[in-house]
């Protein structure tokens, strides 16, 4: 079981910023996690969301603006001692990853030149490819990252839904036959105990799949799936649970 810093840990630093991945490191948690964007001029960089509204309260779409005009901007997200903070290139925050730790990378747009960008980046900086996982919702860059890098390891990144009639989805037989179909090596999926069981979990396991949920923030839920015996928590405070269920 390893415990994955959602964008850093960003609960105390800003999210997918050095700071928050550098304090990720210092903390020891077991890995890390971002989101990346090509900008305009094609510079891989990390930022949850497709624009900078949210983070820097100035409207810019990462996919249609330079990274040296991304840099003028102050993306603190309202942790003030932090300012000014900017968006990091994926490069930089290779160095912040260390010997041993993980890096769960989601790509996040339906954009195949990611895929090679993300590669080359990490092998440029001699990463172990054991050490990083992709990750997305995009079930089309799922499927072609393992079609062209089959030896690397990706996740299928999904929650749950409830239709009009009350049935949920997906089942663990409908996750699985997904997955073969991508050809994922498993799932990170929205931590939601109102659907997922032990047998869920296990159900997916005994297929050959990784099972890693996502965003687990308080101590109770997180012990839940502790003993579900699911292989990763992303948390926002990832540090902080691992200290608890690890006893230090």
């Amino acid at each position: 079981m390893i415990w994955i810093s959602h964008r850093g840990e960003s609960k105390d630093a800003p999210e997918n910023t050095l700071p928050a991945f550098a304090l990720s490191r210092e903390r020891k948690s077991d890995g890390m996690e971002c989101d990346i964007h090509l900008t305009k001029d094609l510079f891989l960089v990390t930022c949850h969301d497709a624009n900078t509204l949210r983070v820097s309260g100035k409207e810019y779409i990462i996919e249609e603006t330079s990274f040296a005009d991304l840099q003028k901007l102050d993306v603190c997200y309202g942790k003030k001692e932090y300012s000014p903070c900017r968006i990091p290139l994926f490069a930089d925050t290779l160095k912040e990853l260390g010997e041993g730790r993980m890096y769960y990378v989601e790509i996040k747009e339906n954009d195949p030149r990611v895929i090679d960008a993300m590669i080359a980046e990490l092998d440029k900086a001699h990463i172990n490819p054991g050490q990083v996982v992709m990750i997305s919702f995009k079930a089309d860059i799922v499927k072609l990252f393992k079609e062209k890098y089959p030896d690397r390891k990706a996740l299928f990144l999904t929650s749950f839904s409830v239709d009009q009639n009350g049935t949920w989805g997906p089942t663990s037989a409908e996750l699985t036959e997904k997955l073969a179909f991508l050809k994922a090596d498993g799932v990170d999926i929205a931590g939601n105990l109102s659907f997922i069981t032990k047998e869920y979990v296990e159900k997916v396991k005994s297929a050959g799949y990784d099972f890693a949920v996502w965003t687990v923030d308080d101590e109770k839920s997180a012990g839940r799936f502790v003993e579900f015996g699911v292989d990763a928590i992303t948390s926002n405070c990832a540090a902080y649970l691992k200290n608890i269920f690890e006893g230090k």
